[in-house]
């Protein structure tokens, strides 16, 4: 049964994306079976951090609403062979058509297939948001050490605990012990 890790913040630019592709990578090298989902739709980047994006004939809206299988959607990454990933829609038509349950079932058929499922969360506390966060036994919330970051990143926690998340992290990236 896979593990499900959200990586989120409040405010774009503190190093979610980058965050994700590496832990993939680095989870997969230790001969773990993972998979990335993008959940950014309308603003996905994670194909793109991974070198994928010409690979993408499905995204994550085309497997929620039904429009093919999860196979069809995933691409697995040849230069790590235990490294797959979803990505999301450069479009956000049908964003708030997507709701908790798609994600729920999408989830628990990842759970069967890998050892850890990582989401990429949007910047933000909007639909997407709640996709990401969906059925996550750990959430990171990733920030940098800006005035706004932490800001925002205190907001997202707060939510998060009010939600009654449990197992929060928080990551600081851009940390100078001279700051």
């Amino acid at each position: 049964m896979g593990e499900v890790i959200t990586f989120t913040s409040g405010k774009g630019g503190v190093g979610k994306t980058t965050t994700t592709a590496n832990v993939g990578v680095g989870l997969s090298l230790l001969d773990k079976k993972v998979v990335l989902v993008d959940t950014d739709i309308g603003l996905r980047n994670l194909d793109v951090v991974m070198g994928l994006e010409n690979r993408i004939l499905y995204n994550l809206v085309d497997v929620l609403t039904g429009k093919c299988r999860l196979k069809q959607a995933l691409i697995r990454d040849k230069r790590y062979p235990n490294l797959s990933m979803i990505p999301s829609s450069c479009s956000n038509e049908c964003k708030d058509s997507l709701n908790s349950k798609q994600m729920t079932v999408l989830i628990e058929e990842l759970r069967q297939e890998f050892d850890y499922i990582l989401i990429d969360s949007p910047a933000g506390i909007d639909a997407g948001f709640r996709l990401a966060t969906i059925g996550a036994d750990r959430i990171i919330v990733v920030t940098t050490p800006q005035i706004a970051a932490i800001h925002d990143a205190d907001c997202v926690l707060q939510l998060l605990k009010r939600q009654k998340a449990e197992n929060l992290n928080l990551l600081v990236n851009c940390f100078r012990r001279q700051m």
